[in-house]
């Protein structure tokens, strides 16, 4: 059974979709965190252009009280907000990437607190040095995904906070930012990988920020055993470990880095210009929908470590978008080397879109997948 679209807000109802929409969607397109963030902006009359909403996933956040800015890493989340934007006949609202600063200075905030603590840290930081005193915080997430350090975090980057009563299995923070000065955001994190070149330095809501992870380890294994290609896409490329391999590899005259975090862009981008600077005029970076905006020159080998979550539930239809959009952007013989949890079974998504599909590698936990193009 499908999901209800109709949400109902103190601001009036509107029909919201979750992006991007599937067939019989079984998740709604807000959730208990997002109603309880509106009903405080409601009584505190707050809306327009002094409101900033941060990490809004579908719109449900922001368009009912005509925010004056979305403040996301998520280029799906920009394009959440602009579908259901034009789905209930609404102006645009500005949207701002997390590696920029919020255009203007709000009065009052309304966050969804994020999966990854580092970049909650680095967001409340940027926030303190951006907003008045006295201007308000409003946070909050589901009971079962929230930290226990999430209320000491706002006292200590913004100010005075309060922790409300939960309800709908969701709780909401209040804070009000002080005079004090604004405390520094955590640093980057960084690891060593000698196939990539050196350290590897990723911003804070950057995929396995701060070590390599497993299907990463077994795709670099195998590069080895793939042929050199014109342009190479690293879709899905987080910090840029696979692209920078296949560069010092040899296996790429371009390549092409893909991601819908503005986070994981800027992080590749870093890592290019430090690792392998004599190579960057070959480089080129797309943050999108994985591959559906993509206007380049086509793939003759593309690398993708896709996601197996949507947030905190486990789910690969990420993936099987990304392994449909990839038969679109490879050029006749190319190549995709896939890795994936055991698991998930891509046998049947690769079949529909590719008729040479085998298995290069697999340990306990990954499978390395190789699906041709006729």
């Amino acid at each position: 059974m499908s999901a209800d679209t109709l949400c109902q807000t103190p601001f009036g109802a509107l029909r919201l979709q979750r992006y991007p929409t599937r067939r019989d969607e079984p998740l709604q397109a807000w959730c208990g965190a997002d109603l309880l963030l509106l009903e405080e902006l409601h009584r505190l009359g707050a809306g327009g252009e002094q409101l900033l909403v941060v990490n809004d996933e579908h719109g449900a956040l922001a368009i009912p009280p005509a925010a004056g800015q979305l403040w996301t890493d998520s280029a799906l989340a920009a394009l959440a907000l602009a579908h259901n934007l034009e789905a209930n006949g609404r102006p645009a609202i500005r949207v701002t990437w997390s590696t920029d600063a919020p255009a203007a200075t709000p009065a009052v905030v309304a966050l969804r607190v994020p999966k990854q603590l580092p970049f909650l840290e680095y967001q409340l930081a940027r926030l303190a040095d951006h907003i008045a005193v006295g201007s308000t915080v409003l946070a909050a997430g589901m009971d079962k995904h929230l930290s226990p350090r999430v209320a000491s975090l706002l006292e200590h980057y913004i100010g005075p906070t309060q922790r409300h009563r939960g309800q709908r299995k969701a709780r909401l923070f209040s804070a009000c930012r002080d005079g004090r000065p604004a405390a520094s955001p955590p640093g980057e994190a960084a690891y060593r990988c000698e196939a990539a070149g050196g350290e590897l330095r990723a911003q804070a809501n950057v995929f396995s920020r701060d070590r390599l992870d497993g299907g990463s380890r077994l795709l670099l294994e195998v590069l080895p055993r793939l042929s050199p290609a014109a342009t190479v896409i690293d879709l899905a490329c987080g910090n840029g470990v696979l692209g920078l391999a296949a560069l010092r590899q040899g296996l790429a005259t371009e390549l092409v880095f893909a991601d819908e975090s503005a986070m994981a862009i800027a992080s590749a981008r870093g890592n290019v210009a430090r690792l392998v600077p004599d190579l960057a005029g070959d480089c080129r970076f797309h943050h999108g929908d994985g591959l559906l905006a993509y206007t380049g020159a086509a793939a003759g080998l593309i690398l993708c470590n896709p996601p197996f979550h949507l947030n905190h539930a486990v789910d690969e239809y990420a993936g099987r978008r990304l392994a449909a959009q990839c038969a679109a952007h490879l050029a006749p013989g190319g190549v995709l080397c896939l890795v994936a949890n055991r698991h998930l079974d891509y046998t049947p998504v690769l079949r529909r879109s590719f008729r040479h599909i085998s298995k290069l590698a697999g340990d306990r936990r990954f499978t390395v997948w190789r699906a041709r193009r006729d």
